[in-house]
């Protein structure tokens, strides 16, 4: 494998601490490929253009000039490669003049949100994919649903899928080990974002009351809605206390869509509940996580483990170990390197990679 000067481009949160602003994907992509051998720079696109505003958000003017500061920090680096995530302050032109000045560089975009068109913001985020489409050669989205990829012209460009890892140094938790969990089920979503629950549109709150009503002996957590958001920290360690997971993204019927509220669940030793419909059952065993189909199956499942939570830590353990085997931040970090220096090869990856080569 050669060893590659690479600029990451992404939205590294430094300023803005909401959330679990430290285990996203650009920090764990930026890990494995620094322990692969590769040297590895960050630039934040959306925090340069605030610092670079007269105002407290971003202007066009600083827009500008942030696309003006990254065509120079290009050709003062020199990088054999660049890596994009959600960078969507920077355009198609400005990575086509870098190209006019480094033209064996490769261009490679990564995507972690949904592009069903029917979700919350899923038209901008498929608008803000196809934007660079012209200007990159790789663009990687966190499902590998054939018919919502092909909107990206899977004929004429190379469009894969990416899964969301986990890094042993960031998903450092074992909640199985843990002999007396404080809460059965942790359910952390936006109160504001309905999603798809078993084929419906719910909202969080409609979805926390019906577990509440059907699984009422369950020792529940809900944040946002009836208890405060967890970030950062709070968020790792709450989770290390915590029996189960609930795992709902935005949508559940795109193959191998989650949002890495999955990778935090699973990588830190949580049972962790997916929806069937999203195709995990594919990549994992029933005894790995707790797979339901209809909103009376999540309810047996839950009442069956709270019942068994021998049986609970004994099957979270295994989706621990399996998703930290198949989704570990080395082997994300070598599918996205073997792309950018041409040695990729479909068959050392045991998911799903890239449409054509």
């Amino acid at each position: 494998m050669k060893k590659m000067k690479i600029i990451h481009c992404a939205y590294f949160k430094t300023l803005r601490i909401r959330g679990c602003f430290w285990a996203g994907m650009a920090y764990k992509l930026n890990n494995g490929l620094t322990r692969l051998g590769h040297q590895v720079i960050a630039f934040n696109d959306r925090e340069a253009a605030r610092a670079l505003s007269l105002f407290t958000g971003k202007s066009p003017w600083s827009v500008r000039k942030t696309n003006e500061r990254f065509y120079d920090y290009c050709l003062g680096f020199r990088p054999d490669a660049i890596i994009l995530g959600h960078a969507d302050i920077i355009n198609a032109e400005t990575l086509l003049k870098i190209r006019d000045k480094i033209p064996n560089v490769k261009i490679l975009q990564w995507n972690v949100d949904c592009i069903n068109p029917v979700a919350y913001n899923g038209l901008q985020n498929i608008n803000n994919i196809k934007s660079k489409l012209e200007a990159v050669d790789f663009t990687l989205i966190t499902t590998a649903d054939k018919n919502l990829l092909a909107q990206f012209q899977t004929d004429k460009y190379k469009i894969g899928f990416i899964p969301n890892p986990v890094d042993k140094m960031i998903e450092d938790k074992q909640a199985f080990a843990n002999p007396a969990p404080e809460y059965d089920l942790l359910f952390a979503a936006s109160p504001v974002k309905e999603r798809d629950f078993c084929g419906k549109f719910l909202s969080s709150k409609e979805i926390a009351i019906y577990l509440q009503q059907n699984a009422p002996l369950n020792k529940f957590l809900f944040p946002r809605l009836y208890a405060p958001m967890l970030n950062g920290t709070d968020y790792f360690d709450t989770l290390a206390r915590s029996g189960g997971v609930l795992n709902l993204s935005i949508t559940n019927s795109d193959y191998l869509y989650s949002s890495d509220r999955m990778a935090h669940a699973m990588g830190n030793g949580c049972l962790t509940y997916i929806d069937r419909h999203t195709g995990f059952n594919d990549l994992f065993d029933e005894d790995e996580a707790a797979f339901f189909s209809s909103p009376d199956e999540l309810i047996e499942k839950v009442e069956k483990f709270r019942k068994e939570p021998a049986l609970r830590a004994q099957n979270a353990e295994r989706g621990w170990r399996r998703y930290h085997d198949l989704f570990n931040e080395i082997s994300v970090g070598k599918y996205v390197s073997s792309l950018l220096d041409g040695s990729f090869n479909a068959t050392d990856y045991p998911f799903p990679t890239i449409n054509k080569l």
